[in-house]
């Protein structure tokens, strides 16, 4: 339950409030959280306890060839009603993934996205605000805040550097989250050229070729065929090179 003592009155950048230091401690949170997924629920949980009851927050990533992946969001309907535009391809959602602010003043009513009529009824929303999760370089997904009720909810200006934080914290996350896989690899296949290196005696070269042939043989990253290699030691599935002993 959100306190009102407590909960900086985001919505209103006009008020005595400071959203702006609200937003630089949230941002340092976001930054310093321990994977993507943990940041994903901070900046829900955070931007849904500072605005007003009404409200919930959805955040939806872009993954591999850009396509949505499951949304996730505060307590309140926003990771459904994502979940369901994500689904339908339609709705305010798709314009924020794709780089456009987008929303509605009464989503149930909204002739533009007429399949959205029967979830936000049943949610009872009807403010929605899709934002763009934008670094200024490339869209990494979308922020939604959903309002239920009558609540006029939080204006998209107070939302946008709210947005922009975010994106750029997540965008961070994912890099080196894609870092560490990559070094791991790295050192992996290191250690799997090595076994066999030493096995057949031969060049570093060599041995990489063995490893890309099995992957290839076997339909699996070179990572899972390296991985295989040191784990048990076996030879993969691939011929050695000629004069191999």
């Amino acid at each position: 339950m959100r306190s009102a003592a407590t909960i900086p009155s985001l919505p209103a950048a006009r008020s005595d409030s400071d959203p702006g230091g609200w937003l630089l401690d949230a941002a340092r949170r976001w930054h310093a959280a321990g994977d993507v997924a943990a940041a994903v629920r901070a900046v829900a949980a955070d931007l849904a306890a500072a605005l007003p009851a009404t409200c919930s927050v959805a955040v939806t990533l872009l993954g591999p060839g850009r396509v949505p992946l499951e949304p996730a969001g505060s307590d309140g309907p926003a990771a459904g009603l994502d979940a369901v535009q994500v689904r339908l391809g339609t709705g305010p959602l798709a314009g924020a993934l794709a780089g456009t602010p987008s929303g509605s003043a009464d989503l149930g009513r909204d002739l533009r996205w007429p399949a959205l009529a029967a979830p936000a009824a049943a949610t009872r929303v009807r403010r929605a605000t899709c934002l763009p999760l934008d670094t200024g370089r490339e869209v990494v997904g979308a922020l939604s805040v959903y309002v239920t009720g009558s609540g006029a909810g939080p204006d998209r200006a107070t939302l946008l550097p709210v947005a922009g934080h975010a994106a750029l914290a997540l965008r961070t996350l994912q890099r080196t989250q894609h870092l560490t896989v990559a070094l791991a690899s790295r050192d992996v296949i290191g250690q799997a050229k090595g076994v066999l290196m030493e096995r057949y005696r031969i060049t570093a070269d060599a041995a990489f070729g063995i490893l890309v042939r099995a992957s290839h043989d076997a339909g699996r990253k070179v990572r899972d065929v390296a991985a295989l290699v040191t784990e048990t030691g076996e030879t993969p599935p691939a011929h050695p090179p000629d004069g191999a002993r």
